[in-house]
């Protein structure tokens, strides 16, 4: 991670399952095929709009999404996962805690108590 890597690295916690290193942020999604092949359209689109290149690959029943970036992990890649969990948690029918936000806003808000905006 690169610059902020303290606060880079809390927000990407904010997110189950994403791991990181410092050039590349990665996660494996157990869905079936054709939730694989929804995911794959959002993240097409995600990816476009932040100007990212994820590798997106199938393998043995799992969806392993990696994003690499050689100068270091940005927020890009940060907002990239929070669009990911989303729709992943909606695609693969995630229940998630009725009182909790949703996971991009949940990090929206934490990201604002952080940077103080």
């Amino acid at each position: 991670m690169t610059r902020g890597n303290d606060l880079l690295r809390d927000a990407l916690q904010q997110l189950d399952g994403w791991n990181a290193a410092p050039t590349h942020i990665s996660r494996t999604l157990t869905i079936d095929d054709s939730q694989h092949a929804d995911l794959t359209e959002r993240i097409k689109i995600f990816a476009d709009a932040l100007e990212l290149r994820p590798d997106v690959r199938r393998l043995d029943g799992c969806t392993q999404i990696a994003v690499n970036r050689a100068e270091g992990v940005t927020i890009s890649e940060i907002k990239f996962a929070a669009r990911v969990e989303d729709a992943y948690q909606h695609i693969a029918g995630v229940v998630a805690d009725p009182h909790k936000e949703a996971t991009t806003g949940s990090l929206k808000a934490w990201w604002q108590r952080k940077v103080g905006r």
